[in-house]
């Protein structure tokens, strides 16, 4: 790992490896999908795949990183690009891992069934990114959201978008059962590489309102580059009021992974090209001393030069 940026909470979250998981792909394979390594996985609980996203390991001059494009893109969720798992699930008292794990993984269950509950109210998650070819690409973007791994159901909502002059980071939360969108940060260099965290405190019960319309409670903050740069909260009131198959219930959702999700329209003029990652952390924190980084409503950036 010799890369970019390490904020002060993700290093913070590196010194207890009880409480973190890094992924810097330098121990992964060159030249293959990250599937099945590591942890990460491109293929639903049953081995199931069917897509062929334009994914793959490649060596920058001796730094390892993923990268992915929009070249191939789909409805799907279970068999998309997901993280290796933080060491705890993460979600209120009882919240469970729901997902489409059969008994004898040949039919999933539906609805998705619950394979293992919270024992964490945090999941912190980091990362960095840039652009694969320092310059504009049409139609790029990425969604990426905390969810349970290889599930079908997702907790948050955020996007890496290429606007033609730079990157835009945007977000949805939920109010009720409406998704509110914000963006979150404009015009993000192209040649640099920028970091994101989210942090989720999964607070128990659920927000005030009416009755069909109740507010979710739990806390999700952003960072971009080491700035706070938004407050708000969880899918958790979508759930409560709407959930699958617009059937509301009670059940809430837990996580443990980073979802990677391409969907939209496709462009096969980024193939080959896209997004890099690297320094990819699933976590559950905070610990006393990043909680009183939390408290300031901020963190200095760690950087970490090549």
């Amino acid at each position: 790992m010799n890369k970019v940026t390490l904020t002060a909470l993700s290093m913070l979250a590196l010194t207890g490896s009880a409480n973190a998981q890094l992924a810097d792909f330098e121990s992964f394979t060159a030249n293959q999908s990250v599937n099945g390594q590591s942890g990460w996985t491109v293929e639903d609980s049953f081995g199931n795949s069917g897509e062929l996203f334009d994914e793959e390991i490649v060596d920058l001059s001796g730094n390892q990183v993923w990268r992915i494009s929009n070249s191939f893109t789909a409805t799907s969720y279970s068999n998309q690009p997901f993280s290796h798992s933080a060491p705890q699930i993460a979600g209120q008292t009882g919240a469970g891992l729901y997902n489409d794990y059969g008994t004898n993984h040949t039919s999933p269950n539906s609805p998705p069934l619950s394979s293992g509950t919270a024992g964490s109210k945090f999941f912190y998650a980091s990362w960095d990114f840039k652009s694969a070819t320092g310059a504009a690409q049409p139609g790029m973007n990425m969604a990426v959201s905390a969810s349970g791994k290889q599930s079908t159901l997702r907790m948050s909502y955020l996007n890496m978008q290429d606007t033609g002059s730079g990157f835009n980071v945007g977000f949805f939360d939920t109010e009720g059962t409406a998704f509110n969108g914000s963006t979150l940060a404009t015009g993000l260099s192209y040649t640099d590489w920028h970091n994101v965290e989210m942090m989720i405190e999964f607070v128990d019960g659920i927000g005030p309102g009416a009755a069909g319309s109740e507010m979710g409670n739990d806390i999700m903050k952003v960072w971009v580059d080491g700035s706070l740069v938004h407050t708000g909260t969880t899918w958790e009131s979508f759930f409560y009021n709407v959930a699958d198959g617009g059937v509301p219930t009670t059940s809430p959702r837990a996580v443990d992974s980073l979802l990677f999700r391409q969907s939209g329209t496709a462009n096969m003029a980024n193939a080959g090209a896209g997004f890099y990652f690297d320094n990819v952390v699933v976590s559950n924190v905070p610990t006393p001393a990043s909680a009183a980084i939390l408290g300031l409503g901020g963190m200095a950036a760690f950087r970490r030069r090549r």
